[in-house]
């Protein structure tokens, strides 16, 4: 990694860290550039749009990180459905901490309050929780399922997944994340077509 793509890398890695703990609002372009330990005119150089062009970045970047991460650990698990989504919640559920930054929750975050910033951070939001739900719905089909049952048990598991991680933050408990992972047998159906049948 180059010096200049380092230093990009940290400024998004901060604001999402600042941005999840403190909201967009709540979050100053000084304390980016604070707790990057850069000059201002850096922070510009990157992000000449200002803390708008950086709320969009800090989405996608947020989703590239999950994304990765879902494909390395969970998705690599097995090619079949069940297993992989329990395998999800039992990870989110060992990570949970006060502590740790989930990429979805900055996501969610910043995509509540997309519609109060600017039209480029709110079509971002868009875009990032399409192509989540689509990460799902590719998957599934990778697992046997048809495109019109991926579509719709990739809906029910995206919101089933990210509802449970949201209470989980918002009781401080994990409680919530392992009782969908004990539900999930009977809420998710089997593929209805031959493994890797498209």
């Amino acid at each position: 990694m180059d010096r200049s793509t380092d230093k990009k890398t940290r400024i998004l890695r901060a604001a999402a860290e600042l941005f999840s703990h403190n909201g967009y609002s709540g979050t100053g372009i000084a304390e980016i550039v604070a707790a990057c330990n850069i000059p201002k005119g850096s922070f510009y150089y990157y992000f000449p749009g200002g803390k708008e062009q950086l709320a969009a970045q800090v989405i996608r970047f947020a989703y590239d990180q999950m994304a990765a991460g879902i494909q390395t650990h969970i998705f690599s698990v097995s090619d079949d459905a069940l297993t992989v989504f329990r395998a999800m919640l039992e990870r989110l559920a060992s990570l949970f901490s006060r502590e740790h930054r989930f990429e979805s929750l900055v996501i969610t975050f910043m995509g509540l309050e997309s519609v109060y910033i600017s039209e480029e951070v709110a079509r971002q939001a868009r875009q990032v929780y399409e192509e989540w739900q689509q990460l799902y719905r590719d998957k599934l089909m990778a697992c046997g399922y048809s495109p019109a049952l991926a579509e719709r048990c990739s809906l029910v598991l995206f919101t089933l997944v990210h509802g449970a991680l949201i209470s989980c933050w918002i009781k401080q408990d994990s409680g919530d994340l392992l009782r969908m992972r004990d539900e999930l047998p009977g809420l998710l159906p089997p593929p209805d077509c031959p493994h890797g049948a498209q």
